[in-house]
């Protein structure tokens, strides 16, 4: 468990949707996650300033956010869940037993149980609450660590702050996340950070044909880039384009985010995150 909220601005990895309401929001296609080091939010990761649910102290206890008791499920860390469970049944990041060696399963992670208690679920939802400035995070992020059928597209899906569902497109095939030659369950090269920012807040964000999840991670404002930032989108080539211009820019294999032709600058995107700081 750690206490953050974001406060920095990671270039290169976020791409702009707009909704029909014209609000805007980012989604993080699947990134490889091995540590907190390789999330989008490191930079508040570091800095102390955003929330990060890290499972290993067996509880979700960050604040403003819960688990919902009421869906037919209700979830628990693996290892409070079972403490005889095997090693090879825990599915954490890699990073988190302090030794980044290609083993997630001496962490601990997050699954849901079916109310009747005697199987796991492939759902899983994170309800967030108003802190105490009113304020729903507008970053959420979290690691998936497995999926539950590995046939089956892993979905997510998220809910702004009045309960409208935001018009995320998180449908993607788990099997493009092995390595060449396949894995055993668990492995740390299929892991895959998925998330979405949205201006006008984030009350719910859940995922379907997920089997254990870690790395909890939520916030709410971005300052201004600061000038080395900016300068680092420039030289990475990093400007947000046009959708004309994704599949040269931002594809899966540079790790940058999915696109829709919104026109949309980074001038604009600045703009916008300045303003809602």
């Amino acid at each position: 468990m750690k206490f953050h909220l974001l406060q920095i601005f990671s270039v290169g990895l976020v791409a702009p949707i707009q909704n029909s309401t014209a609000a805007t929001f980012f989604e993080w296609e699947p990134l490889p996650y091995f540590s907190e080091e390789d999330s989008p939010f490191i930079g508040g990761i570091r800095n102390g300033s955003i929330y990060l649910e890290d499972f290993e102290d067996q509880a979700l206890n960050t604040p403003f956010v819960t688990s919902p008791t009421n869906l037919g499920y209700f979830g628990e860390t693996r290892r409070a869940s079972n403490p005889n469970v095997p090693d090879a049944n825990v599915w954490s990041v890699d990073g988190d037993d302090g030794i980044l060696n290609g083993n997630g399963f001496l962490g601990d992670s997050w699954i849901t149980i079916n109310s009747s208690g005697f199987g796991l679920t492939s759902s899983n939802q994170f309800n967030f609450s108003a802190d105490d400035e009113g304020r729903y995070p507008s970053f959420v992020g979290i690691v998936i660590t497995g999926a539950f059928d590995v046939d089956q597209n892993v979905e997510f899906a998220a809910r702004d702050a009045s309960g409208q569902l935001l018009d995320v497109e998180g449908d993607y095939d788990p099997k493009d996340w092995n390595p060449p030659g396949g894995a055993i369950g668990g492995d740390p090269r299929t892991h895959r950070f998925v998330g979405v920012y949205n201006e006008g807040g984030i009350s719910e964000f859940s995922m379907d044909n997920v089997f254990q999840v870690d790395h909890l991670q939520y916030g709410y404002a971005i300052p201004e880039p600061t000038v080395s930032s900016l300068f680092l989108i420039a030289a990475g080539g990093f400007f947000l384009r046009r959708k004309r211009s994704y599949d040269m820019v931002c594809g899966k294999e540079s790790g940058c985010g999915s696109v829709r032709d919104t026109g949309i600058t980074v001038r604009d995107t600045v703009r916008r995150l300045r303003e809602a700081a």
